[in-house]
């Protein structure tokens, strides 16, 4: 019996990890794509039911090609982690961070409005040019974020708004 409970027990940790795993990016540890959507689909259903705003940022780098042309895929390899920290670091444990992949990001920032979005975008974008300047990468980043008041009907409309205001942030 004994040796039953311990396979057992062992079988769910190890199950316990490997979800852990399938829903990370495993080189940054934040969700990746499809768990982060999942994640956005929680949050469209919360915000609808409860009548909450929420604000979608989507975080691109800006030369990151350039890093990874001239200094090779280890250096890219090295920066991407330091942008994770740099969203960790500048938000809250309640929002949700994704790697969208390549070089893009996005976070689900719950219940975050007017001028507080404004001051949340504006110490994100210190904390990740600090982290550049540490790495002495020449990344720029162009975000976009839009602060959803009504319902949004998918997670795919979601995005592709806070997609065109990130490319009209990179235009400008």
């Amino acid at each position: 019996l004994a040796i039953l409970v311990l396979l057992l027990t062992t079988l769910r940790r190890r199950l316990s990890d490997e979800a852990v795993f399938a829903a990370t990016d495993s080189l940054t540890g934040l969700l990746n794509r499809g768990s982060f959507i999942t994640r956005l689909d929680a949050e469209l259903a919360r915000a609808a039911r409860y009548g909450r705003a929420f604000t979608l940022a989507h975080v691109d780098l800006d030369n990151f090609k350039m890093v990874n042309d001239l200094e090779g895929h280890d250096a890219g390899d090295k920066l991407l982690p330091r942008v994770a920290d740099a969203l960790r670091s500048s938000t809250r444990q309640t929002d949700v961070l994704g790697r969208l992949g390549g070089d893009e990001f996005a976070a689900v920032l719950p219940e975050i409005t007017g001028g507080a979005t404004g001051s949340v975008l504006d110490n994100l974008r210190k904390q990740l040019i600090r982290a550049m300047a540490k790495g002495g990468w020449p990344v720029t980043f162009s975000i976009g974020a839009v602060t959803f008041e009504a319902p949004v009907d998918t997670s795919r409309e979601a995005l592709q708004v806070a997609d065109a205001a990130m490319y009209w942030v990179k235009r400008s």
